[in-house]
């Protein structure tokens, strides 16, 4: 059942390029099943101030489990935010129930401890191996050019039990490297996979910038504005770090920030590959 993957297994021996795509609760099931690519996971949001903890019966939960009828791999985030243990006990449960085995943890937006049973996300963890075993592979968010302070809560959260980072969507291959080889020192060797954010217009960047909250170089800025007078497309920016993500850090697999455009990445993909 491909349900039942862990991430960490997907993305080994899988060549030179494999992929995968974030989804909000409310992408379309029939792009999704309209698809030439296959991803080998799609993750799927979850934002505790949108979605509330107060049931099971969420858009995030049931996207996830239709995913996950479709044999598709799931990887679900959750959030410290608003979580109590009565509930993650109960969410544990039924997504061991239905062959979802791979979970993505963050902080949340906003956090406010409380409202949490949950002071951080090393705690989460924690009760989640002490009361579901090595079932679940857990991932944990990085970010390239981070702070000493949270390269050790990177540290701490893999001590704790996570097994693998996945990072915000960057433009710097430097400061990813900088974050593979910060990690490596610090003896956390478990798979860092960046995060992609594909854009085809200047108006896309700066979406994402504003929404996300990420910080882009003037470079970049200046390589936008020059594909769009000499009416390149953007994304061969991202065709570019790619490869040498590729080449500098040995990176062989990427996870697409697709904001529910999936024929947009879906042909970036299959130019990449031609």
């Amino acid at each position: 059942m491909a349900g039942t993957s862990k991430l960490t297994e997907l993305i080994q021996n899988k060549g030179n390029f494999s992929y995968s795509f974030e989804v909000t609760p409310d992408v379309s099931e029939e792009d999704i099943d309209n698809l030439r690519v296959e991803p080998l996971f799609f993750s799927v949001t979850w934002h505790a101030k949108t979605h509330q903890c107060k049931d099971l019966n969420i858009a995030p939960l049931k996207i996830a489990l239709k995913l996950s009828s479709k044999q598709k791999n799931v990887l679900l985030h959750l959030s410290c935010d608003m979580m109590k243990t009565t509930y993650l006990t109960d969410l544990l449960a039924m997504l061991q129930e239905n062959g979802i085995c791979n979970l993505f943890l963050v902080l949340g937006e906003g956090f406010d401890p409380s409202n949490s049973d949950f002071v951080n996300t090393t705690e989460m963890i924690k009760f989640i191996r002490e009361k579901t075993g090595q079932y679940f592979c857990i991932g944990i968010a990085g970010y390239p050019g981070c702070s000493d302070e949270k390269l050790k809560q990177i540290k701490e959260k893999v001590d704790a039990g996570a097994n693998f980072l996945l990072t915000q969507a960057f433009f710097d291959v430097d400061a990813f490297k900088n974050l593979k080889d910060s990690c490596e020192k610090m003896g956390v060797h478990v798979p860092l996979i960046p995060g992609v954010f594909s854009f085809e217009t200047p108006k896309q960047l700066d979406g994402f910038i504003n929404m996300c909250k990420i910080k882009v170089s003037e470079d970049l800025l200046k390589a936008v504005g020059d594909n769009e007078k000499m009416n390149r497309p953007c994304t061969d920016i991202i065709k570019q770090l790619i490869k040498q993500l590729n080449s500098i850090c040995n990176i062989t697999h990427y996870h697409f920030f697709t904001i529910n455009k999936l024929h947009d990445v879906q042909n970036l993909i299959e130019g990449i590959k031609e």
